[in-house]
Order: structure tokens, then sequence, then C-alpha cells
């Protein structure tokens, strides 16, 4: 039996109806406050169309997909880059004192 009381299982993935999911968030979301964070796959016709996570997971994806990001704009970057300015580690290091001298000062 599916942890949600939903009565069947497909190969790979269980995937309830859109509307066995929407009466089922109450459960689903006291399920998650107690800890348990199974993914909870939805859909028409038992085709995954969406899937609900606990918010803990859906921030940690969400910083993955931004890093992959981030490193490929860097990539890019770099790539296209032919012999323009690239700041030392002296430049970075006088660069971030001053944005901490900003940071820290008191509004005026």
């Amino acid at each position: 039996m599916h942890p949600y009381g939903f009565p069947y299982y497909t190969a790979m993935v269980n995937v309830v109806t859109t509307g066995e999911a929407r009466d089922a968030l109450h459960q689903i979301a006291k399920r998650f406050d107690a800890g348990e964070g199974e993914p909870v796959y939805f859909g028409s016709h038992r085709r995954a169309q969406g899937v609900i996570v606990p918010l803990e997971v859906w921030e940690k994806l969400l910083e993955q997909a931004e890093d992959t990001l981030d490193l490929e704009l860097a990539r890019q970057r770099l790539s296209s880059d032919h012999g323009g300015h690239r700041l030392s580690r002296a430049d970075l290091d006088e660069a971030f004192r001053e944005a901490a001298k900003v940071a820290n000062r008191k509004p005026g």
C-alpha cells in the first residue's frame, strides 16, 4: 500500500491522479512535517506530470540547479575571454575587503 493510502503502484514510480493528490494534500503535509519526505508523483492517466516534495528537498534542488547554471555561465565566460583583464588574488581580496566595509557601515 502506498504511504498515503493510494492502492496501486507503477513499475518505476507511484503515480496518483491529480484529484487523489489534491485530496491527500493535508496527509502529505503531515508526513512531510513528521520527516517522511518521500515524493508524491501525480498526473493524468497515471502518467507523472508533477511531483510534490518537502520544502527542504525543493530548496536543495533549487540550490543545486542554481549552482549548475552559475558554473555553466562561468565556463562560457571563461571560454570566451581571449586575453581580457582577469583579477589577481590580491585584486579579489581587496574587492572583498571593500565590500565588507560597505556592508558593515551603519546607516546614517
